[in-house]
């Protein structure tokens, strides 16, 4: 059992070399580093127990780091042809066709369908394209971020705390269609549910924040008219 439990410690340290995700190569050392503590304290090899102890601290010490600092994300727009798009395309293109099998930039229609390049710390990581449909409605065509950032943060920022770059071009409704099961597993982390008409459809309601006030405040009244007509009609017995 002793041996195992090193075996496994060893495998972890390992995998947690082979990560381009930071956040995930700190928790994988962590966890490698908690069973080199349990192993190095069963064999009595305390230097193994005392070295993985600190290493376990740094990881959470930059782990916790990572999770409290502000993101340094921001969108820029940009157009078809612009040259950085190409560039991200080309050297990410074939791993966005894993999840957008049926993404062609040239079928992007030229003045409904909108670019949005997603920064970090003014790098791009990230591409972001969709087409207004009307009716508030817009369609999802690409939603990609590059490995390394692969960790939902970026889509967080988009959906949560950017969704107003799509209320200002008068949207109300995100959809994403043919979805690949692993992306369809991202969708609805990021709030987006099956459409009633098509399962295979992904939409996302969006509103913003005086929308929704104006919402509640709608159906606080409506609920206490419906109250107030129920208690005066009458009653069956």
């Amino acid at each position: 059992m002793t041996e195992a439990v090193g075996y496994l410690a060893s495998v972890l340290t390992a995998a947690s070399f082979m990560m381009t995700n930071v956040w995930r190569l700190r928790w994988l050392s962590v966890f490698g580093c908690v069973a080199f503590l349990v192993y190095g304290s069963a064999v009595g090899a305390w230097p193994v127990v005392v070295v993985n102890a600190f290493i376990a601290v740094i990881n959470l010490y930059f782990l916790r780091k990572l999770s409290s600092k502000k993101h340094p994300f921001s969108l820029l727009h940009t157009q078809a042809d612009a040259p950085i798009l190409r560039l991200f395309l080309e050297r990410y293109g074939q791993d966005a066709a894993s999840f957008f099998p049926n993404f062609a930039l040239e079928a992007m229609h030229p003045e409904r369908a909108r670019f949005v390049l997603i920064l970090h710390e003014l790098k791009p990581i990230g591409l972001f394209i969709f087409e207004r449909e009307g009716c508030g409605n817009a369609r999802i065509h690409l939603d990609y971020v590059s490995p390394d950032y692969r960790n939902l943060a970026s889509a967080r920022f988009l959906f949560d705390d950017s969704y107003r770059v799509f209320i200002e071009d008068g949207i109300r409704e995100l959809e994403v269609r043919d979805t690949t099961p692993a992306h369809a597993g991202y969708c609805r982390r990021m709030g987006f549910v099956p459409s009633l008409l098509d399962p295979k459809v992904f939409v996302k309601t969006l509103a913003a924040a005086g929308d929704m006030a104006r919402t509640d405040s709608s159906t606080l009244r409506l609920a206490r008219q419906f109250a107030f007509v129920s208690s005066r009609a009458p009653t069956s017995r």
